[in-house]
């Protein structure tokens, strides 16, 4: 049964379903800055397709599955290389290994 809270929902099944339906990008804006479910931002983060916001997540987000995806997105090579030096997580830091070896690094 679900709850009602849609992409605030910390269930990954409702909060994922309700992103999916969510086209507006002050919206998706939202979602990525205040949904608790680390899923639903990285979905909201991927559907808005911002360069910078995505940087600014794989930097910062409190869930390295946020991280690990937006790193995949980036092609700033030095950034991308300083997370794959910094990062706390290490399946961040491997993905952005992978991340600067397709980058031609």
């Amino acid at each position: 049964m679900r709850s009602g809270l849609g992409w605030r929902s910390l269930d990954p099944i409702e909060a994922v379903a309700d992103v999916h339906s969510i086209e507006n990008k002050d919206m998706l804006f939202r979602i990525a800055y205040e949904a608790r479910n680390p899923e639903a931002r990285r979905l909201a983060l991927l559907k808005m397709g911002d360069k910078r916001l995505m940087a600014a997540f794989a930097q910062s987000d409190p869930s390295p599955i946020v991280r690990r995806r937006m790193v995949r997105e980036l092609d700033d090579i030095e950034l991308v290389r300083r997370i794959a030096e910094d990062d706390d997580d290490r399946s961040v830091r491997d993905s952005a290994c992978q991340r600067l070896t397709q980058l031609g690094e």
